[in-house]
């Protein structure tokens, strides 16, 4: 592995043929810009000679708000790698330095596996993340608008995003999202929205009882609560729930 460090002329730089970043804007590097202003670039760009030029591996945010900052050049680690390694390179150069979408991620992964025909514990081990850190992301691209709008956004994390997305009916996932991002869920909380969302309603578990010919499975029977006036059992759509404070329940 070849790396040096030299000032390269900024017009000679290339932005990342293939950006881990999909969301940079030079609004989204204002705070940058305003330090390199005031102190220069302190992290060296990290860049791959690319024809007589060079493209960035790592350092895409640093290469924009110099630009915006009015400088001609930038110290930059000149690396040696191609093909897949420049990409791997470019995942630990990012892990190092960026927090980088989750969305971003799925991307690059998805990516590097159609590309170079990797498996997910290859993945794994050329990223040193877990076998199971890999396929959660590799599994984004298949989550619902919503989900992945909210992701994008910021304001749903993914520990949150992966159990909302798992709710099957559409409206139901929806009100869970919305009520996530208005008021905010734990990891834990939302496991148990999408239990409660998912959990069989009476008539889908009791849909086959009495006819014999399409009992081919045994479906969950549910423990239904008991109606303490009349110690019968309460069907769903027979339950009545009240909300009080706990002081102002009948003695």
């Amino acid at each position: 592995m070849i790396s040096k460090l030299q000032y390269i002329s900024l017009d000679r730089i290339k932005d990342p043929e293939r950006p881990m970043r999909t969301d940079l804007t030079p609004e989204s590097v204002d705070e940058l810009v305003f330090s390199i202003k005031e102190v220069g670039i302190i992290q060296p760009l990290v860049v791959c000679a690319s024809g007589d030029n060079y493209e960035v591996i790592a350092g895409h945010r640093r290469l924009l708000a110099a630009s915006i900052a009015g400088l001609t050049e930038a110290p930059c680690i000149i690396k040696s790698e191609k093909g897949l390694d420049r990409e791997v390179l470019k995942m630990h150069e990012n892990i190092a330095r960026e927090d980088i979408n989750p969305i971003d991620w799925a991307i690059h992964l998805n990516f590097l596996k159609d590309k170079y025909k990797l498996t997910n514990a290859k993945l794994a081990e050329l990223t040193h993340f877990s076998e199971a850190w890999i396929s959660q992301h590799l599994e984004i691209g298949s989550y619902p608008a919503e989900v992945l709008d909210a992701i994008k956004s910021g304001s749903l994390a993914f520990s949150s995003a992966r159990e909302l997305a798992q709710i099957k009916d559409p409206k139901t996932r929806k009100i869970y999202v919305d009520s996530a991002i208005t008021n905010g869920v734990t990891p834990a909380t939302a496991a148990n929205w999408r239990r409660e969302a998912n959990r069989p309603t009476y008539a889908e578990v009791h849909q086959n009882d009495g006819d014999a010919s399409q009992n081919v499975v045994d479906l969950p029977k549910i423990a239904l609560p008991i109606c303490s006036v009349c110690n019968l059992d309460i069907k769903p759509e027979e339950q009545l729930f009240i909300t009080i404070h706990k002081d102002c329940a009948p003695k």
